[in-house]
């Protein structure tokens, strides 16, 4: 067991040991279509990162699906977010008798946040 997955193991539990076990994964596939040529390489570069997109999509999915059992179980809830996603995109062009100058300026901000509380927990009878 190397170092990294000593720490894995220590720090982040069964867990930690599951996500080091899908890079190794993914590194050995990588590593075989990299033998092969650069063809396979491109092709199993491009499944890894279909792979990691659905497995991001999943991840939210299933925190969001949290989110909302711990809301329907608690007594009382806070929540409080804050989303400002802007941008700005400036392009220009001049031309000049002897040069011509093609520019491009973009600008984002991003602020994010997002606090919940729960408080209590509302007791379910049978009924």
């Amino acid at each position: 067991m190397t170092d990294i997955s000593k720490a894995a193991s220590w720090i982040f539990g069964p867990t930690g040991m599951l996500v080091l076990e899908g890079i190794k994964q993914a590194n050995k596939l990588v590593d075989t279509a990299a033998e092969k040529g650069m063809d396979d390489l491109l092709a199993e570069l491009a499944k890894q990162e279909a792979r990691l997109q659905f497995e991001l999509k999943q991840a939210k999915i299933a925190q969001e699906l949290a989110i909302a059992q711990r809301i329907s179980e608690a007594e009382t809830v806070e929540i409080e977010e804050f989303y400002d996603l802007s941008g700005k995109v400036k392009a220009g062009v001049s031309l000049e008798e002897k040069s011509a100058n093609v520019g491009i300026l973009g600008e984002g901000t991003r602020v994010t946040k997002r606090i919940y509380t729960f408080k209590g927990r509302v007791a379910v009878t049978d009924k």
